[in-house]
């Protein structure tokens, strides 16, 4: 509980400011102060976050290494990412630090992230704690390159819904000179808004709450069907993960509920949700890719979270959408009863951890050097 305090402190007060919003929500003067206050914090916590949860030991060497005359070069493994190098360097040419590089990259994920919510939903404080607490903990994180990728791409979805490919596709490339993995979001304008029938929607939801369930290995046996034909020890190698895969239990938790009583919601009130929204088929697509990428994908733990998190964005519009969608009041408050309580839970149980320790700089802080050892003593902890 003591790691998870600083972030369940924010989640509080974007939660209270929502409150406050819905009361109020005539009040256009109380609303844009609410949305400052909320934007701030935002930029304050996050942009001036000390070296806080994984990733940071690879982008703060990265940060170290990259000048003008090696932009295009990758480091330890990592791809070059122009946009994302390009950013660093002129961040580093202004102000050689590498907190100020990451408070740069803050303001612009926050910019795109209000500018996206505006357009979108009714209450963005409300909102910004289903983000926080739905991907944008990570993206603000641990996921620099494919976090602004993301936040480029949600802008670009009113140019699917206009018809518009230019500027989708260009903005798409934008996202993409940050991270490879906006590859798969330029297929997405042909068919992210067209109408799904509701009932291809559930039965693709139940057949990957089965594959979840039951631990079906669909692509490990794909591959296996192949595998023998190509290598032995790579046959080897996918019974040896099959067989670990099946010893390890599936524990029935809360994060699983809130997805069963998220997609039973969604697939019970899709036409309602239709009828609210204009743009409603893109967002309830989106919500069944986050579902296929997370379900069908669970052999693979991190493949799957990573692939996932590219349409997290779903939820911050369907979570809204669905709230209006109830009829009685009472409906409405309990349901934000239960979103105000699950994202407490979730935050509580993500960053629970020692790796996730916040420190801000404007206070004191650990420097890379003991923080890193810090990390390496905690980490198989942080994993358990």
């Amino acid at each position: 509980m003591i790691y998870s305090a600083p972030y369940i402190a924010i989640i509080t007060v974007f939660l209270i400011c929502g409150g406050l919003a819905w009361n109020y929500r005539n009040n256009r003067t109380l609303q844009y102060t609410l949305i400052g206050v909320c934007a701030g914090l935002l930029v304050f916590f996050f942009g001036l976050r000390g070296f806080c949860f994984y990733d940071w030991n690879v982008y703060y060497p990265l940060y170290e290494s990259k000048h003008w005359g090696n932009l295009l070069a990758p480091y330890s493994g990592q791809s070059a990412n122009l946009g994302f190098n390009l950013l660093m360097v002129v961040c580093k040419s202004i102000f050689d630090n590498y907190f100020f590089f990451q408070f740069v990259l803050t303001v612009i994920n926050t910019y795109l992230l209000i500018r996206f919510l505006k357009k979108k939903v009714d209450n963005i404080p409300l909102t910004l704690a289903f983000v926080v607490c739905m991907g944008g903990l990570y993206i603000y994180t641990d996921l620099m390159r494919n976090g602004i990728a993301i936040l480029l791409f949600v802008n670009a979805l009113e140019f699917i819904e206009k018809r518009r490919i230019l500027p989708y596709f260009l903005i798409c490339l934008l996202a993409l000179s940050f991270h490879k993995s906006s590859l798969l979001f330029f297929p997405l304008y042909f068919f992210l808004h067209r109408k799904i029938n509701k009932w291809v929607y559930i039965s693709v939801f139940i057949a990957g709450n089965v594959i979840l369930l039951f631990k079906i290995p669909v692509f490990l046996n794909l591959v296996s069907l192949f595998a023998g034909f190509i290598s032995k020890d790579l046959q080897r190698h996918i019974n040896g993960y099959t067989i670990l895969m099946n010893q390890v239990g599936f524990v029935i938790s809360i994060g699983y509920l809130e997805r069963l009583l998220t997609g039973v919601l969604v697939f019970i009130y899709m036409d309602r949700i239709r009828q609210l929204r204009a743009d409603a088929n893109i967002f309830i697509n989106s919500m069944l890719l986050y579902f296929f990428m997370f379900f069908f994908f669970s052999e693979f733990k991190t493949l799957s979270s990573r692939l996932s998190v590219l349409f997290c964005y779903s939820y911050w519009i369907i979570w809204p959408t669905l709230i209006r969608s109830f009829v009685y009041k009472g409906n409405r408050l309990l349901f934000i009863a239960f979103l105000a309580v699950y994202c407490l839970l979730k935050i509580n149980g993500s960053t629970n951890t020692p790796v996730a320790k916040y420190e801000n700089v404007l206070f004191k802080h650990q420097p890379y050097h003991l923080r890193q050892i810090y990390y390496r003593k905690h980490f198989n902890e942080a994993k358990e």
